[in-house]
């Protein structure tokens, strides 16, 4: 599980009749902050996260099973005043997120009524994809183009356009699985929209000047970037989110915008979700998923000079989640996947207890 604390990427409590995804936190008001000065903190927000998941799976005849802490996050939050916040995130996720644990660290400025500006900077998860989604396991979408750096964003925003851009100095460059570091410069960038023309629909696109420099990627992409043959590949992505009462429907698409040339081989990772949710009860949700994906790999091989450990080319699945009592819920998965490593398929299930507040 590779999720975040941010908008849209942590699915776990389904708090709320009309979204899986809220997260609450925990706010105290400048009158309250027992120990800080009140004169000039307006607003200390906080969150903690506890997920422990259990697997079972049987992938072209092979059974796996597991019981994992899959995260343990906490967020902090707070503002100076209408226009300045520092935000700061710690996850822990077992087997993948053990030893870089500051997830989010980055000061906002602006963003406020008076002033619809802002700007960010700090390590925070770019704008380049949305990955709402009710189900446990990450979208195919979040496996392709997820990317959590430090950089620098400007952007504009009011109540139904969100624009920004901004820049970052990557690690996929020339020379940089040779050892010598590659080019010490900034030189990657990215853009994004999303508009809200109406409060029950959210529409966006998003661009990435290299795509190799997601967190799926980021590791391959230092492995072929003195590759012969090896050419920077930009990627972009399209989303749509339709909230109609207790029905929540969520669709994206992202993709590389030109071919790998590799070992022979061409190359043009691709990924798409589509997912209905419904909230049957206040404290009952049910949804359904189908996925796919084209050249979305998680490793290289470099003696061999190919891509390897596919994922899925195709799922489908359904998740049910309950929320047995205030801020904990428990919620289970199933997925069925195909065309995966050598055209293997299988089924996976997932159960999944989370506490948040």
């Amino acid at each position: 599980m590779n999720k975040g604390i941010h908008a849209g990427l942590l699915v776990t409590l389904f708090l709320a009749i009309n979204s899986f995804s809220a997260k609450p936190s925990r706010s105290v008001g400048e009158e309250q902050v027992s120990g800080w000065p009140t004169n000039t903190i307006k607003s200390l927000d906080y969150g903690v996260l506890l997920e422990v998941e259990g697997f079972g799976s049987r992938i072209d005849g092979q059974n796996e099973s597991d019981l994992v802490v899959a995260t343990v996050a906490f967020d902090l939050e707070m503002a100076i005043n209408d226009w300045m916040l520092g935000h700061v995130g710690v996850l822990w996720e077992q087997d993948s997120r053990e030893d870089d644990n500051i997830d989010e660290a980055y000061l906002a400025f602006g963003a406020s009524e008076t002033i619809p500006f802002y700007l960010v900077l700090g390590r925070f998860y770019q704008p380049v994809g949305n990955f709402e989604s009710a189900f446990i396991s990450d979208p195919l979408t979040l496996e392709l183009m997820e990317m959590n750096r430090t950089a620098g964003m400007v952007g504009y925003a009011n109540s139904v356009i969100d624009l920004s851009a901004g820049a970052f100095n990557g690690d996929t460059k020339k020379g940089t699985a040779a050892g010598d570091g590659g080019d010490p410069t900034i030189s990657d960038f990215f853009a994004s929209v999303a508009l809200t023309p109406v409060e029950q629909i959210k529409v966006g696109a998003y661009w990435l000047s290299d795509l190799m420099e997601t967190y799926n990627y980021g590791n391959l992409g230092e492995d072929i970037a003195d590759q012969p043959g090896y050419e920077k590949v930009g990627a972009a992505g399209i989303y749509a989110n339709a909230y109609l009462g207790r029905l929540t429907l969520n669709a994206e698409f992202a993709s590389a915008l030109d071919d790998y040339m590799l070992g022979g081989g061409r190359y043009r990772p691709m990924a798409y979700s589509l997912e209905g949710s419904f909230a049957v009860h206040e404290k009952v949700a049910v949804g359904l998923k189908y996925e796919a994906s084209e050249d979305l790999y998680a490793a290289y091989d470099r003696s061999l000079a190919q891509y390897g450990d596919k994922l899925p080319g195709r799922a489908y699945g359904a998740v049910v989640a309950y929320q047995f009592v205030e801020y904990a819920s428990v919620a289970a998965e199933y997925m069925h996947l195909e065309k995966l490593e050598n055209d293997a398929r299988g089924d996976l299930v997932t159960v999944q207890f989370g506490l948040e507040f």
